[in-house]
């Protein structure tokens, strides 16, 4: 649930954050495009943490420890030819930041505007 996310957040833990991840239009999409499995299944035989479809597909994603272990990853799904392209990315974030609760720290707009 909701307090195991911000808890797996709160100890920097990947495995657990990727673990406690769903996306509830998965089934729809896995049943409107079933080779999707094919590429979960690559990522996850490559060592992924977790793999999933993005939204309603059909873009799946893979979640890893780190860099080397995404590159890993990518290399293997790019090599097993289920993905049509494989691509590295991360948030420019610096991770969760739990707070006393509302007004203990900036408001959305100020975070994305810096005003």
């Amino acid at each position: 649930g909701t307090d195991g996310l911000v808890m797996a957040l709160a100890e920097s833990d990947p495995a657990a954050v990727a673990e406690l991840l769903a996306n509830d239009m998965e089934p729809a999409a896995l049943s409107l495009m079933p080779a999707l499995r094919r590429t979960l299944r690559a990522g996850e035989e490559a060592g992924a943490l977790h793999g999933m479809v993005s939204g309603s597909g059909p873009t799946c994603l893979f979640f890893c420890s780190d860099r080397e272990h995404a590159i890993s990853v990518a290399a293997e799904l790019s090599e097993s030819g289920v993905a049509r392209e494989v691509r590295i990315t991360s948030g420019p974030v610096g991770g969760a930041h739990i707070t006393d609760g509302p007004g203990s720290g900036p408001s959305a707009a100020q975070r994305f505007t810096g005003k």
